[in-house]
């Protein structure tokens, strides 16, 4: 996960017109929106971005940001969607709208392929397609294909004080701006934003702060979250402390040396890869030099999918049940993610 830093960038748009896309692929109807609208300018990383034209042939990269770009009702926007291999679940309830879109590619952004389709905006973010050498925003601007990039991965780029679940909530009002569907997004972005509200009054005067370990994968050096990954802002909404906040990366290598002298209390488990959820469990407990861990001696785990613990619109839950379960006397409530409102008009 691991990648050097870039400079930050500026995105002059001059967007592609809509074309025939892969003919080899079922393609979603595109959306009727409006001719023209006025240009929009919104802050990426730190730079003003303008958007002068409503994009009509969008892809997006990972499981999480195609979930938040479905949940918007922006589906027959999309020609495409990569970076979601078969590890990387996407909701069950997504599955008959994801059948209409083409799979780009199961791994990697592909220049060439977005050039194939036709992408006139793509929406991804470093370490999240995004790479240097690879696709890079600065990349697609050179062929007039406007991006957005994921907030929680712009710590690649630029300086941040903290994340925050409200990063979610701002790219997906940003998106919605691009696209010019802001009426149209806000009950859903606000049905988000009434469970993060819940559970802030929920925890309200809560001082118990559990040590916690968030275990993404690694045997030899774990994988873990560091003080800018969006599980970091999950864990300050449900009253915990993340034994590696320390780190200043969103996805950084921790160390398991660290991992017993820091002793946590609970071990959040990132499911996805291989091994799965068990298989990383078991391997914690077999491993002979953290038995003494409290979180291994009373078996204390919880485990999250990897669209829950990338921002996207399953984060609000997730730090709901992440909450329940470490503050059972709270009795928090836990409001399900719906993404069965269909796509806009």
């Amino acid at each position: 996960m691991l990648r050097p830093l870039l400079t930050a960038w500026t995105l002059p748009l001059a967007l592609l017109a809509a074309g025939c896309g892969d003919r080899n692929a079922p393609q979603p109807a595109m959306a009727q929106a409006p001719q023209s609208a006025a240009a929009v300018s919104i802050d990426v990383c730190g730079q003003p971005v303008r958007y002068a034209k409503i994009p009509r042939r969008a892809v997006t990269h990972d499981v999480n940001i195609t979930e938040m770009f479905l949940y918007l009702g922006l589906g027959n926007r999309l020609v495409g969607y990569s970076g979601i291999p078969s590890r990387k679940e996407i909701s069950p309830q997504l599955q008959p709208l994801m059948q209409a879109i083409s799979n780009l590619s199961s791994q990697d952004m592909n220049l060439e392929v977005l050039l194939g389709v036709e992408a006139d905006f793509v929406f991804g973010g470093w370490s999240y397609g995004f790479r240097p050498g690879g696709v890079t925003p600065e990349r697609l601007t050179s062929h007039g294909i406007a991006s957005y990039v994921l907030s929680e991965s712009c710590i690649r780029v630029q300086k941040r004080e903290r994340v925050a679940l409200d990063d979610t909530l701002l790219d997906m009002e940003n998106i919605s701006r691009i696209f010019r569907v802001a009426e149209q997004t806000r009950p859903r972005i606000e049905q988000l934003r009434a469970s993060l509200a819940l559970l802030r009054q929920q925890m309200q005067g809560n001082r118990t702060l559990p040590r916690v370990f968030v275990y993404d994968s690694g045997q030899d050096i774990p994988v873990t979250v560091g003080h800018f990954g969006m599980p970091q802002a999950m864990l300050d909404e449900a009253g915990a402390t993340n034994i590696f906040a320390d780190l200043p990366n969103n996805w950084p290598r921790g160390n398991w040396e660290d991992v017993i002298e820091r002793n946590p209390e609970w071990i959040v488990i990132i499911d996805y890869g291989q091994p799965n959820a068990q298989g990383k469990i078991d391997f914690l407990l077999q491993k002979k030099e953290l038995e003494a861990v409290d979180a291994i001696r009373n078996r204390r785990f919880f485990v999250m999918s990897y669209a829950e613990a990338t921002p996207g619109p399953r984060n609000m839950e997730a730090a709901q049940r992440l909450a329940a379960a470490l503050h059972l006397e709270r009795k928090i409530s836990i409001r399900p993610v719906e993404f069965s409102a269909g796509v806009l008009p």
